[in-house]
């Protein structure tokens, strides 16, 4: 069981991290038409703008938030990197603070 549950955890980090291998530019270029389009090209943008960040910012999270990182990963990235990323640091901030209670 412990075997199965260790491999489970090595599979999330391992998508967690997949997403900066593959064509990720792309995918939240043409998200970001789909989702922005239809209020100009400044719009999609910053919408682009602000996930190649939040990418950024994803990958400097510590390995001991790897868990967090890919169940938000799993739940929010069809709606972006930055919510991935919104996710991930409430989250944390949120564990700190039930560990200081």
């Amino acid at each position: 069981m412990k075997r199965i549950i260790l491999l489970g955890m090595l599979i999330s980090m391992l998508s967690a991290n997949a997403f900066a291998d593959g064509n990720v530019k792309t995918e939240i270029i043409e998200r970001c038409k789909k989702q922005m389009g239809e209020y100009g090209a400044s719009m999609v943008k910053a919408c682009v703008d602000q996930d190649l960040d939040a990418v950024n910012g994803i990958d400097n999270f510590p390995d001991k938030y790897s868990n967090i990182v890919a169940r938000c990963m799993k739940q929010m990235r069809q709606y972006g990197f930055s919510m991935v990323k919104a996710c991930a640091d409430q989250d944390i901030e949120a564990e700190e603070a039930l560990s200081n209670y």
